[in-house]
């Protein structure tokens, strides 16, 4: 579908609340579309109350819903880097399709953090069974940790983030990214995708970020060296 169609049927849904579940079928199709083109299993809204497994931090996970690729490369794009000199970690990757899209850039390597196993097993074998075209970096892994938890290596890096966190975990963690940052200091961009109000109580309200660019969708800030 035109990307032109898809811009007035969303205009559309803020005057007639009628017309969501049209656009959520038309959104799902397409997400289903991707799936079967790209021999992949990235589909799908999964509350994580629903799965098996037990974390201090899963009350205050968000459900797993998959991102549009279009504007996940977009926000890539926009980063304005040498992705071969970064590596690209994904907090809270779910199904894995940020993974798969950031494939397609000639990143360092790719770093996937899901603390639901069964989520990070689905990753994990839609790296094996992905066909995407112009992949340009092999060198990904899906780590199974509480994002809390993991330790960032010293080298310069992409953070990304969409929405996975309450307030309650993203603190901690950007917390030990701050920590990490004063150990190594090095290059550090964050890419946040979600709703305005979210983005601006997370690393917009951070006086160690500047923010480089707002979009509809995502903004990226740099860390502020000292």
């Amino acid at each position: 579908m035109a990307g032109g169609t898809v811009e007035r049927l969303r205009s559309l849904v803020v005057s007639n609340s009628g017309l969501k579940p049209l656009l959520k079928a038309i959104g799902n199709a397409r997400c289903q579309a991707w799936d079967l083109i790209h021999g992949a299993d990235t589909c799908g809204d999964v509350p994580l109350a629903t799965l098996d497994f037990q974390s201090h931090n899963k009350a205050a996970g968000l459900e797993y819903q998959s991102h549009h690729p279009k504007i996940i490369r977009a926000g890539l794009a926009a980063l304005e880097i040498r992705p071969e000199n970064f590596t690209f970690i994904d907090f809270g990757c779910g199904k894995g399709r940020v993974l798969l899209v950031a494939s397609e850039f000639p990143f360092r390597r790719i770093v996937g953090l899901e603390f639901a196993p069964s989520l990070a097993e689905t990753a994990r074998r839609n790296l094996k069974s992905y066909r995407g075209r112009g992949q340009k970096c092999t060198a990904i892994e899906v780590i199974t940790v509480d994002a809390t938890e993991y330790e960032l290596t010293p080298e310069p890096q992409v953070l990304y983030f969409y929405s996975p966190f309450a307030r309650s975990v993203l603190d901690q963690i950007m917390q030990n990214i701050e920590d990490s940052l004063q150990r190594s200091p090095r290059e550090l961009l964050v890419l946040f995708s979600g709703v305005l109000k979210m983005r601006d109580h997370a690393f917009g309200s951070c006086a160690q970020y500047e923010l480089l660019q707002r979009g509809r969708y995502f903004d990226i800030y740099r860390h502020r060296s000292s």
